[in-house]
């Protein structure tokens, strides 16, 4: 973690209280907009396009912090580990952007059919973009911390597994999508704790080391 290493300690803790306060707010946000509505009959997309403009508005905006959220959390672990991986960094982005567009181009089927389409592509592609990102993250973070590699495969089986399973059980409505952001974010929370503890580690014997 030789990024860490050039960052003082008050510097780490900064980043690590910015990071995980950003993905606390994405992660209450999903849990108040999903459940604005019946979230076993309804899925985000229906919440967010079939009661109104209140609805409407608050969809566009838990696309946008969700979306930045996951995209600046990657960014920062990237830095803070100094991996450099340019598929890595395009796939969590496209995660991303797929993410807004969800939220800002509508989901009518009746009344909107070509927007309609566009908006299950994006939809369907947030999943594929962001594993795509995070698998080959987390190959590279093992080789740092490989204690916790077999905790983090499950983890990222227990985020895939359980949005499948959830899907089956109620079908396509927002309790899988509920599950894949929640447990998505908290897993992003959990990577940043231990991450920048080590890190804050690091800095601290770089700053004693220093004063001696």
């Amino acid at each position: 973690m030789e990024n860490a290493k050039e960052l003082s300690l008050k510097q780490v803790r900064k980043q690590r209280m910015f990071i995980v306060s950003f993905l606390l707010f994405a992660l209450v946000l999903t849990i108040a907009f999903g459940t604005l509505e019946d979230p076993f009959r309804y899925t985000l997309s229906n919440i967010g396009n079939r009661f109104g403009w209140g609805p409407r508005i608050m969809f566009i905006i838990w696309a946008f912090v969700s979306g930045l959220a996951i995209e600046i959390s990657f960014i920062f672990i990237m830095k803070l580990i100094n991996y450099n991986d340019r598929k890595c960094s395009l796939f969590i982005g496209l995660s991303s952007i797929s993410i807004i567009l969800t939220g800002l181009i509508p989901a009518l089927k009746n009344e909107l059919p070509f927007w309609h389409t566009l908006h299950v592509i994006s939809s369907g592609l947030i999943a594929l973009f962001f594993f795509l990102a995070m698998i080959p993250l987390i190959k590279y973070i093992v080789t740092i911390i490989p204690d916790f590699k077999i905790f983090m495969y499950i983890w990222l089986a227990v985020i895939l597994l359980g949005s499948i399973v959830l899907l089956i059980l109620f079908r396509i409505t927002a309790m899988f999508e509920i599950w894949f952001f929640v447990t998505t974010i908290l897993f992003l929370i959990y990577l940043t704790f231990i991450l920048y503890e080590k890190a804050i580690i690091e800095s601290y014997v770089k700053e004693n080391e220093t004063k001696q």
